[in-house]
């Protein structure tokens, strides 16, 4: 696609290697397991990119030549890196081609690494913040290092004063936040943010907004709506300033999924369209298309209704896309 989009979108966070072995256990026999480049913030920053916008990734990366091909690489996908160099190792996590990044299979090996160790002194506000319109986070960064939440309070404080639109991921990870309360954290950061993304639980976890309607646990409740209009009002209520709040609803039973999403703007509740699979590929990087898809349709002055429609569309056809991020087959301008 081309690039003709003015708008420049900045996403901090670590970029890992992901590995996938099969989960029984022929990488062994055939010494052979596939690896992805990951992170949620670059799984975002690949597809924004992919659909023609303009993307900065803040991150860091080792001074060796893995560090050196993976800039390459990056610079190939016309992803600018603004990388913090040091002596040390890449974070790695570990999870089979059928595995969720919320289960047992996941294995992280991420501490310490160059992102956790990195003190994020290595470039100026200028170089940061040059021609950016918008910065994306997840919430599994400021989980890296008490210096990566303190760079995240950083960036979205002065985004927020330059008036950059900031957008959050309420992704969790319940191995990344051990020992630590999340709503310390992230309460900190939620004054910034005009753009929410994440899901009732994830609501509850960051935010301490309980879930107050019984849930039966099935796709069509509704009460699973009831519950994402209370818990964005309650949003609003505690933090005026986000203007748009998403909810992904993905069940899954053994390889079946039903998938939809909400998305409260403009004080009312948008609902997507339910979409059904008896098989999915990959269930990495669903939540991070469709992250990249609100942006897009944001940034592009879409209906709140086609901004949905394309997100929920584009998260579910990454179920069937292996690896973690979007490919060729899923264009968000002819879904």
């Amino acid at each position: 696609m081309n690039q003709g989009n003015s708008n420049k979108i900045l996403c901090f966070g670590e970029l890992l290697l992901h590995f996938s072995p099969d989960s029984h256990g022929n990488w062994l026999e055939n010494q052979s397991v596939k690896i992805y480049i990951g992170g949620a913030e670059y799984n975002v920053a690949f597809a924004l990119s992919k659909w023609g916008n303009k993307v900065s990734l803040y991150s860091a990366l080792p001074e060796n030549y893995l560090g050196n091909q993976l800039e390459l690489k990056l610079n190939q996908e016309k992803i600018e890196i603004l990388a913090e160099r040091s002596n040390g190792r890449l974070g790695t996590f570990y999870l089979p081609f059928d595995g969720d990044m919320q289960n047992a299979k996941v294995i992280y090996d991420r501490f310490p690494s160059v992102f956790s160790e990195s003190d994020f002194s290595g470039f100026s506000d200028d170089e940061v913040f040059q021609d950016i319109t918008w910065l994306h986070i997840s919430t599994i960064t400021p989980a890296l290092s008490e210096n990566a939440f303190q760079k995240c309070f950083d960036l979205m404080k002065k985004a927020n004063a330059r008036n950059i639109k900031v957008s959050l991921d309420l992704n969790y990870r319940a191995s990344l936040w051990q020992n630590q309360n999340p709503f310390d954290k992230i309460s900190k950061l939620m004054p910034f943010v005009n753009v929410l993304m994440g899901n009732i639980w994830s609501i509850q976890a960051f935010l301490d907004i309980s879930i107050q309607y019984e849930l039966n646990g099935n796709f069509d409740d509704e009460n699973l709506l009831k519950q994402a209009e209370k818990s964005a009002l309650e949003i609003q209520k505690s933090y005026p300033n986000v203007e748009s709040i998403a909810n992904t609803f993905r069940f899954t039973k053994e390889d079946e999924v039903h998938y939809f999403a909400t998305l409260y703007s403009e004080g009312k509740l948008f609902i997507s369209e339910h979409y059904y699979s008896d098989k999915i590929l990959e269930r990495v990087g669903s939540g991070d298309s469709f992250m990249a898809a609100l942006i897009h349709g944001i940034i592009k002055g879409n209906t709140t209704q086609k901004i949905l429609n394309d997100a929920v569309k584009v998260a579910f056809r990454k179920l069937f896309v292996q690896g973690d991020t979007i490919n060729e087959t899923i264009n968000i301008e002819n879904l």
